[in-house]
């Protein structure tokens, strides 16, 4: 019988950049337990029959022990995480990194855990985000307002989408392939790594390299599981995950570029976006992000975008 078990899922096909990263930590503990690791890992919840967001519950819950999740969800459990919310405002994947690793970093995972279920293994890259079509490249406001736009489940993007002129609909992850072939949605935005681990480049010709969202993930451990296992094993793990954390970021940094040449192949219509059309929406976003940002501490807002 193994001495140490974790149970791991994601919502991600076992290619991806986040899969690989969770392979990397099994392999990690692997050298050290051998037999004595039981590590189970499900790279994609949708295989059990879940949506994705099914998986932050599941962990809460303690049904599942670990998983990584697009932080843009857990904005009711921290609003500070809003200030990576806000469309066109960071300008590199250095900057993000440099936040998260940061006190910023840690009073965010303090936080997070304060009011919530969650103990907060780590920060990884999840992506830059672009928006892709079936009819039109996104070049203007007034191609804005002729899409409908599938978002995250988040209020800060629904407020500043709506703003920029598009119509939203929230739509999980699992589910947005089959809203793309219904029509439901028009629009979406995403990295380009997800554009094609979901399916939607047979769907979407046209890409807009916006680079409006810097996504981050936050790896998610129970907290009652964290705290039931020996301080010799929480240790190695966050060892581990600090070794798959460097691992996890140049892969993503990497993914880009396999994908941008494979998309460019396949004959994608790829489209850089207008400097001075990217300033006017980095504008309304900001703009309509004021209310939210009023709810998060000044000193936490200056800090952030310091370090921009």
């Amino acid at each position: 019988m193994s001495k140490y078990k974790i149970y791991w899922a994601g919502y991600h096909p076992e290619k991806s950049v986040q899969a690989q990263s969770i392979l990397f930590i099994k392999n990690e503990l692997k050298k050290i337990y051998g037999s004595e690791l039981d590590f189970k890992f499900v790279s994609d919840i949708g295989d059990l029959k879940y949506n994705a967001l099914d998986l932050l519950r599941l962990v809460e819950t303690g049904e599942i022990d670990c998983c990584y999740f697009y932080s843009s969800y857990l904005t009711d459990r921290a609003r500070e995480l809003n200030l990576f919310e806000i469309p066109f405002q960071i300008s590199s994947r250095r900057h993000i990194y440099q936040i998260l690793d940061s006190e910023i970093g840690q009073y965010l995972s303090e936080k997070i855990e304060n009011n919530s279920g969650y103990k907060v293994l780590g920060w990884w890259d999840n992506g830059i985000r672009h928006m892709s079509s079936n009819k039109i490249h996104i070049r203007s406001l007034e191609d804005c307002k002729k899409s409908t736009i599938r978002i995250a489940k988040n209020e800060m993007h629904k407020i500043v989408f709506e703003n920029l002129g598009f119509k939203t609909k929230f739509v999980d992850v699992k589910q947005l392939q089959n809203a793309i072939i219904n029509n439901e949605v028009d629009t979406q935005e995403n990295p380009l790594t997800n554009i094609i681990n979901y399916g939607i480049e047979d769907y979407h010709p046209y890409i807009t390299m916006t680079s409006h969202l810097f996504g981050t993930s936050i790896l998610l451990s129970n907290k009652q599981k964290y705290q039931s296992w020996p301080d010799s094993f929480k240790t190695n793990l966050s060892n581990a995950i600090k070794k798959a954390t460097k691992f996890q970021r140049k892969l993503a940094f990497d993914e880009d570029a396999r994908c941008l040449e494979h998309l460019k192949e396949k004959g994608t219509k790829i489209q850089e976006m207008d400097k001075e059309v990217r300033m006017e929406m980095k504008r309304i976003s900001l703009k309509s992000s004021l209310p939210e940002l009023k709810k998060i501490p000044e000193e936490i807002q200056k800090k952030f975008f310091n370090a921009l």
